[in-house]
């Protein structure tokens, strides 16, 4: 099992989204970048979407993102295991949200598809 916020696991998160028909279908004509930063321990990684082909990469912090999400392991580990969902994390405090609210609330079903996604995927804590 793979250690959760790895590379190994985002390059798991990754190939999980391109196998995952929802996500394929409602990305088709969508175009986005979101930042995911584990601000405690330094990992910084883009989540960009174009018409349907989703890639995972890791990057440097401040990388340019339509949208930002910063939080410690803990709430990482918080959303992964289900215990609260992004929305929830975002208004609680325990991520910091950079970008458009406007257009996230357009996306949420997608970002909310993101943090299943998190969850689904096999990993060790």
């Amino acid at each position: 099992m793979t250690k959760f916020l790895s590379d190994e696991y985002f390059s798991l998160v990754q190939t999980a989204l391109a196998q995952d028909a929802k996500w394929t279908e409602s990305t088709k004509n969508f175009r986005s970048t979101m930042a995911i930063n584990v601000s405690d321990m330094g990992q910084n990684y883009l989540l960009s979407v174009e018409n349907g082909t989703t890639t995972l990469q890791k990057v440097q912090p401040g990388a340019p993102a339509e949208f930002t999400l910063d939080g410690t392991y803990e709430a990482w580990t918080k959303i992964a295991k289900g215990d609260v969902d992004i929305q929830a994390a975002v208004l609680k405090g325990q991520l910091k949200f950079k970008g458009s609210l406007t257009k996230a609330l357009m996306y949420k079903d997608k970002l909310m598809r993101v943090a299943e996604i998190l969850r689904d995927v096999p990993k060790e804590y």
